[in-house]
């Protein structure tokens, strides 16, 4: 015999029925679903205007139409012509300028140092090109040449130049430091809140009217209202964050919480229809009709995508991950369809987004020929496409499979995301360069395929292969890098490869009288200071470049390493001493504080020149791209910046690219 208590708790059939009777009686679940969709559709509305202004800015200029869509090859001028003019600028008061941190070299000895990194066949022309410098060479003479006067402005009214547009979230810098404070790798709050009442709705969706044990219709109508939410935000050519000027990659989130929350809407479906055939003792004739039986197949697809979908299988086993994702997506759909024809309009919706995302990334693809060539001191392989030298973004990746025996039976099936290390349409012949860091099975294989193409090509490997090349994606979206005043772009390991790509983009744009950037800084974190020697030919290349006539930007480099020796390499500390001006080279943990300080003050003195006012800042960049904790210093950087000094430079703006985010 069964307790009080426990009789109570569990409803009888009888009243099962009279509860499910009245729940249903004069009330529609599908149009309270469709109802919670249009609230979605309303709040992401909300968003898309907060964004709108910067991307009306953005496409007032014509080039924004086109880079950053399609990659192509493009025939170039063989000469570069500037579209600076000739007139120096008047000079600085000694107030507004910035000391050099470390002596100015009289020497060009570095430079025979660092030939032997040239001739690898691993650099552009740039690399090759004379560096040389004069003696005043230091910031504070640059900065006297880069300044530009009020006549200095005038004359140069009639080039194209960047039109800023702040964003919202730098209108209200509070808000915008708290949402950006990490509760967890990969989460702010700002993503957190989001969640939460994405959360709240679904619960209501479920929950308004409805017990899910006495009417688990209603779950199983709020499972597929989300299909095309949760399709919608997996797509690489994401509608969604085309709107919102957000990369896919920051949506990734998104999607990953609303196909739990779907599955999890499927499970309790389920387990409300097995609760009440239980008690009716109809179990086996329920499960036995053939609706029933899609459904019961639909419920273990769906609790398969969710296993298979850990970070642990994501990790360890990406190719598993994928194909038993695409098997449990079609799955999952034609059974759902099967079990409720109510699905139907749903589904079609989800079909017709991944329709459009596969059409669209097959129009992005193009089958090409790259050459490799491995770094060993960054323990990564460079890539050329040489066929493919315009169409991105500085700071968008491209998705790479590469078509050679070399990587393995299966290699060829396998693709990576890389950022975009080069320039677009650069007038130094250079292709598209990806830099693709050893991380795991198919970037070692990767990197072993360039050396032994690189130490002997009579063994059937060459360093040409064919590519397949998908992209570009991603990018800074409705932000315009060189409108800003000043940038510091900070990365870490391997995210100089975004560093990279965008100040080569931004010294370009500043010699065809794109750029309003006065100033930028690049800050690289590594372990090993041997390093930087790959790198060495072309940051010297960028630093003689924006310090040549032409340019009126002033580019420093600083790299901070963590790990030191007592008895570095000869030919490590031998480059090392003899630094090009412009870059240096120090151990610790780079000094953000007093770094984006500097490129602040350093931005504002470029338009307040004692009483006479010749512009106002445009506000200064930050980017980073790099581990969480890198992140991390860099958010806590720009969340200490004094208010007035923020104000005097037209805000702070962060982009962050982080990785495992």
């Amino acid at each position: 015999m069964s307790s009080p208590v426990v009789a109570a708790a569990i409803p009888s059939v009888s009243t099962l029925k009279s509860a499910a009777q009245t729940s249903t009686a004069g009330f529609d679940n599908a149009n309270l679903v469709f109802n919670v969709d249009l609230f979605l559709v309303a709040f992401v509305a909300l968003f898309f205007l907060l964004s709108l202004p910067r991307a009306v800015v953005r496409y007032t200029h014509s080039s924004e139409w086109f880079d950053g869509q399609l990659l192509r090859y493009v025939t170039l001028s063989k000469s570069r012509r500037s579209h600076r003019p000739e007139t120096l600028p008047a000079p600085l008061t000694a107030a507004h300028t910035h000391t050099s941190r470390t002596p100015t070299p009289t020497s060009t000895d570095w430079l025979n140092d660092s030939e032997k990194y040239m001739d690898n066949g691993g650099y552009t022309s740039a690399s090759h090109a004379v560096l040389n410098r004069s003696g005043s060479g230091s910031s504070q003479a640059h900065l006297l040449r880069n300044y530009s006067s009020s006549s200095g402005r005038a004359r140069r009214a009639h080039l194209n130049l960047q039109s800023h547009m702040p964003n919202w979230t730098t209108m209200l810098p509070q808000l915008s430091w708290i949402t950006r404070i990490s509760l967890r790798p990969g989460l702010t709050i700002g993503g957190a809140s989001i969640l939460i009442a994405y959360f709240a709705v679904m619960l209501y969706a479920g929950l308004y009217m409805s017990n899910p044990f006495t009417q688990p219709l209603r779950t199983g109508y709020v499972a597929i209202s989300q299909i095309p939410v949760v399709v919608l935000l997996a797509t690489k050519v994401n509608v969604l964050g085309m709107l919102l000027g957000a990369a896919y990659t920051r949506l990734n989130y998104l999607h990953r919480f609303a196909g739990r929350l779907l599955v999890l809407a499927v499970n309790i479906h389920a387990i409300g229809y097995f609760y009440s055939w239980s008690l009716a003792g109809t179990f086996t004739t329920q499960m036995a009709k053939p609706m029933h039986v899609y459904g019961f197949v639909a419920l273990l697809a769906a609790d398969a995508l969710i296993l298979f979908s850990t970070d642990f299988m994501r990790r360890q086993y990406y190719g598993t991950f994928i194909v038993m994702h695409v098997i449990g997506v079609v799955t999952f759909l034609v059974t759902v369809f099967m079990h409720s024809t109510d699905s139907a309009p749903y589904i079609l919706f989800a079909l017709a987004a991944y329709m459009f995302d596969r059409l669209m990334r097959l129009v992005k693809t193009r089958y090409t020929v790259a050459r490799l060539c491995a770094l060993s001191e960054l323990n990564m392989t460079r890539v050329e496409v040489q066929g493919i030298n315009a169409g991105w973004r500085a700071g968008q990746h491209v998705r790479l499979r590469i078509l050679s025996r070399g990587l393995g039976l299966f290699g060829w099936m396998e693709c990576h995301p890389f950022t975009i290390a080069s320039v677009s349409k650069s007038h130094n012949g250079e292709g598209l360069i990806l830099m693709c860091k050893k991380t795991g099975m198919w970037t070692s294989r990767l990197y072993d395929l360039a050396r032994r193409a690189e130490y002997s090509e009579t063994n059937g490997y060459s360093q040409e292969v064919k590519v397949l090349v998908e992209g570009p994606y991603g990018g800074p979206g409705h932000t315009l890098y060189s409108s800003f005043s000043g940038a510091l772009l900070v990365a870490g390991g391997s995210g100089i490869t975004f560093a990279l790509g965008v100040l080569q983009d931004l010294l370009q744009k500043d010699l065809e009288g794109r750029s309003r950037l006065k100033c930028i800084e690049l800050v690289w974190s590594v372990q090993d200071p041997s390093a930087v020697l790959p790198l060495l030919p072309l940051f010297s290349a960028l630093l003689a470049q924006s310090s040549s006539r032409p340019y009126y930007t002033t580019v420093n480099i600083s790299v901070s390493y963590t790990r030191c020796f007592s008895n570095p390499p000869e030919h490590v500390s031998k480059t090392l001493s003899r630094l090009p001006p412009g870059l240096t080279v120090t151990p610790g943990r780079p000094k953000l504080q007093s770094t984006l300080a500097s490129v602040v003050d350093r931005a504002c003195a470029l338009f307040h020149r004692g009483r006479e006012n010749v512009g106002a800042p445009a506000g200064v960049l930050v980017t980073v791209c790099g581990p969480q904790g890198l992140a991390e210093d860099v958010r806590k950087a720009v969340r200490r910046i004094e208010p007035e000094r923020r104000k005097r430079a037209g805000g702070v703006e962060l982009h962050d690219e982080v990785f495992g985010s």
